[in-house]
C-alpha cells in the first residue's frame, strides 16, 4: 500500500482484514433482520397478534429494519469488492440511500413521541408524512453525488467509498450528503430525548397524585367524544400508564445516537488525515468498519426485544398451542364456575361484570347484563298503580338509580380503555 508513519504499513493483508469485518458484520445484520420480520410478518398474519403491533413507532421501526437488511446486503457486496466497477457504485449508492432513510426513520420515532406527549399531536394522522420525508430527504441527499460519480472506489482506503482523492473536494461532499444528515439527526434526537425524559419527570412529580376528574351526574360521555377528538384529548395520566413503553421507544433514536455520532468521527478522522498511515487509523477504520457492519445487529436485536413484538408473539403461541384449552370446557376463557355454597352472590356478579370487559376489550358483542335482567319486573306488576305504595315507590327510584349508576361506570370504564388503547396507538 505504500503509506508509512512511524514504521507502520497499510499492507494488503490489512485492507482485506478491514474489508472482511465489514463484509462479515454486515452479513450477520442484515441475516438478523431477515429474522425479525420474518416474525413480525408472522404475527400480522393472526388478528390477535396483529392488534399487539398497532403502534406507530413499531410500524417506523419495521420499516427501518428492511432498510438497515438491504443496507447490510450493500455493504457485504462493497466488503468483498476487490476493485471499483459498476456493482461498486451501485452497492455504494444502495448503502448511503438505505442508510439515510434509516437515519431518518429514527429520527421520527424520536420526533412522533415528543409530538404525541409534548405536544398533543396525533401520530396516526402523521405517520405517512414521516415515511414520505425520510424517502425524500434519503433521495434528495444521495442522488447527486451518486449523478457526480462520487461513490465508488476509494483511492485512500483501497475499498468502495467516496472516490475523489482530492481531500477538500471529498469532504465537501461527505459533509454535505452525509456527516451533516447523520450528525444532525443525532443532535436532534438527544434533544428530544431529553425533552420527553423532561416532560416525564415533571409530570410525573406535578401531576402523580391528580385523579382525572369524572361527573356521573351529567351522563356519560359518547365514545365518538372522548375517540374521535384526537390526541389532544388523550388523558395526560396515560402517560404514567405507558411510561415503560415510552422509554422502550426512546432506546431505538438513543441507539442511532450513539452509532451516528461514533462513524461520523470515524469518518472524518479517515478523511482528514488522507489515509491510513498509522496504527490509530488502522484501529479507527476497523471499528468504523465494525460499528457500520454492526448498526443491523443492533436494531434487529431491539426490535425484538420490543415489548409490543413480545406480546404478539404470545398471543400468537396461545392462539396456536392454546385452543385445547378452549374447547375443553376451560373456565378461564368462558363462563365462571361458582360454588354456591362458598361465593356469595355479590362475588358472582362482580366476576360477570369482569367477564364482560374483557369480551369487550377482545371486540366481542356485548352480552345482555344478568343483573339487570333479574331486576326486571313482570309485566303484571308493572301494569300496578305504584304511586299508591310510597315504599314501592322508594323501591322502584331505587332500582333504577342503581341501574342507571352501573350502566354510566361501565360506560365510563369501556371509554377510558378506549381512550388508553387509541393513545398507545399513536405512540
Amino acid at each position: 500500500m505504500g503509506r508509512t508513519d512511524n514504521g507502520f504499513v497499510f499492507t494488503d493483508e490489512d485492507n482485506r482484514i478491514s474489508n472482511l469485518l465489514w463484509a462479515a458484520t454486515s452479513g450477520v445484520g442484515a441475516g438478523c433482520c431477515f429474522l425479525v420480520l420474518l416474525v413480525i410478518v408472522g404475527a400480522m398474519i393472526h388478528p390477535d397478534a396483529r392488534r399487539q403491533l398497532d403502534r406507530v413507532s413499531f410500524r417506523i421501526m419495521t420499516y427501518a429494519l428492511v432498510a438497515n437488511m438491504v443496507f447490510g446486503l450493500a455493504s457485504t457486496v462493497c466488503g468483498l469488492q476487490k476493485h471499483g466497477g459498476t456493482s461498486c457504485d451501485v452497492s455504494m449508492f444502495l448503502l448511503m440511500l438505505t442508510l439515510e432513510i434509516s437515519t431518518f426513520l429514527l429520527f421520527c420515532i424520536a420526533l412522533n413521541l415528543q409530538l404525541v406527549l409534548v405536544h398533543g399531536v396525533n401520530g396516526q394522522a402523521m405517520e405517512k408524512w414521516y415515511y414520505i420525508g425520510s424517502v425524500s430527504a434519503a433521495l434528495a441527499v444521495t442522488v447527486p453525488p451518486f449523478a457526480a460519480h462520487q461513490y465508488g472506489w476509494d483511492p485512500l482506503n483501497s475499498a468502495c467509498w467516496y472516490t475523489s482523492s482530492d481531500v477538500s473536494q471529498r469532504l465537501r461532499w461527505q459533509v454535505s450528503t452525509q456527516i451533516m444528515w447523520s450528525l444532525g439527526s443525532a443532535v436532534g434526537e438527544i434533544i428530544m430525548f431529553f425533552t420527553v425524559l423532561t416532560y416525564m419527570i415533571r409530570h410525573q412529580i406535578i401531576h402523580g397524585q391528580a385523579v382525572r376528574s369524572r361527573s356521573l351526574s351529567t351522563g356519560t360521555r359518547s365514545r365518538a367524544n372522548s375517540v374521535g377528538g384526537g390526541a389532544a384529548n388523550v388523558p395526560t395520566q396515560h402517560v404514567k400508564t405507558y411510561r415503560g413503553i415510552i422509554m422502550r421507544i426512546a432506546l431505538y433514536p438513543l441507539a442511532s445516537l450513539i452509532i451516528n455520532s461514533v462513524t461520523v468521527a470515524c469518518d472524518l478522522h479517515a478523511t482528514l488525515t488522507t489515509g491510513v498511515s498509522s496504527v490509530t487509523a488502522y484501529n479507527v477504520l476497523l471499528l468504523n468498519d465494525f460499528c457500520y457492519g454492526g448498526r443491523p445487529i443492533v436494531y434487529a436485536l431491539l426490535a425484538a426485544t420490543d415489548p409490543s413484538l413480545v406480546r404478539a408473539v404470545k398471543s400468537l403461541w396461545r392462539s396456536v398451542w392454546g385452543r385445547s384449552d378452549i374447547t375443553s370446557g376451560d373456565t378461564s376463557t368462558g363462563g365462571p364456575k361458582t360454588n354456591p355454597s362458598t361465593t356469595s352472590q355479590g362475588q358472582i356478579t362482580v366476576h360477570i361484570e369482569l367477564n364482560e370487559m374483557r369480551q369487550l376489550d377482545d371486540g366481542t358483542p356485548v352480552p345482555p347484563s344478568p343483573a339487570v335482567k333479574a331486576t326486571q319486573m313482570p309485566k303484571d306488576v308493572e301494569d300496578l298503580d305504584i304511586d299508591d305504595d310510597p315504599m314501592a315507590t322508594r323501591l322502584e327510584a331505587t332500582r333504577r338509580a342503581r341501574i342507571g349508576r352501573a350502566m354510566e361506570i361501565r360506560q365510563d370504564t369501556l371509554d377510558k380503555r378506549q381512550e388508553r388503547k387509541e393513545f398507545k396507538k399513536q405512540i
